[in-house]
């Protein structure tokens, strides 16, 4: 159910998420959420990760991201004669071999 494990190691920090894929039925799953709901040090290890710096590659979400969240941008009206310029264009950070690079989940394990 949902995207594959492999899409959410590469993309994902370690231990951020919970996939179905890990419990043998819905009940197992279930079962763990619950101790999940009852055990705030255990919940609160998925959110770990936000102290660590580590690298989330996104892709293109990181650039609607960071567009949103601009506070210049929001404060200047900006307009765009070419879109796909814009998105595309010399210096874009989606450009070059980057896209290549496999997120390290070496960067924090305390499991």
């Amino acid at each position: 159910m949902g995207a594959r494990p492999e899409d959410y190691e590469v993309s994902s920090p370690h231990r951020s998420y919970i996939h179905v894929d890990e419990f043998a039925s819905p009940k197992e799953l279930a079962e763990y959420l619950h101790i999940l709901d009852k055990d705030d040090e255990l919940y609160n290890s998925y959110f770990k990760w936000k102290g660590t710096g580590e690298f989330i590659n996104t892709y293109y979400w990181c650039r609607v991201c960071a567009a949103l969240h601009d506070e210049e941008s929001l404060r200047k009206p900006r307009w765009y004669t070419d879109v796909n310029d814009w998105w595309r264009g010399a210096g874009v950070c989606t450009n070059g071999s980057w896209r290549n690079f496999k997120a390290r989940k070496d960067v924090i394990r305390d499991d």
